[in-house]
C-alpha cells in the first residue's frame, strides 16, 4: 500500500511540482478548454432547428400552450 501511495505521489511530483517539465501555464490552458467546452453549448444544427420551428408551428396549429405558464384559457361553463 506504501509503494502505491510512493508512486502516486512521485507522478503528481513530476506533473504539478517546481521541477516538473510542464509550465504552469500549460495547466491553465487545460483548465480553461475543459471550462469552454463544459459552459459553451454546441451550436443548433439546421435539423434541430427546423425541428423546433415545425413544433412551434403545430402547437400554434393545435391551440396547445407549449408547456409556457402565465398564459390561461377561459373555460366556458
Amino acid at each position: 500500500m506504501d509503494q502505491i501511495v510512493d508512486n502516486a505521489y512521485t507522478v503528481t511530483s513530476n506533473l504539478f511540482g517546481p521541477e516538473s517539465g510542464i509550465p504552469w501555464w500549460a495547466w491553465l490552458l487545460v483548465v480553461a478548454a475543459i471550462m469552454f467546452k463544459i459552459l459553451v453549448p454546441p451550436p443548433k444544427t439546421v435539423r434541430d432547428i427546423a425541428d423546433e420551428r415545425d413544433q412551434m408551428m403545430l402547437d400554434q396549429l393545435l391551440g396547445v400552450d407549449g408547456g409556457k405558464k402565465g398564459k390561461k384559457k377561459d373555460k366556458k361553463k
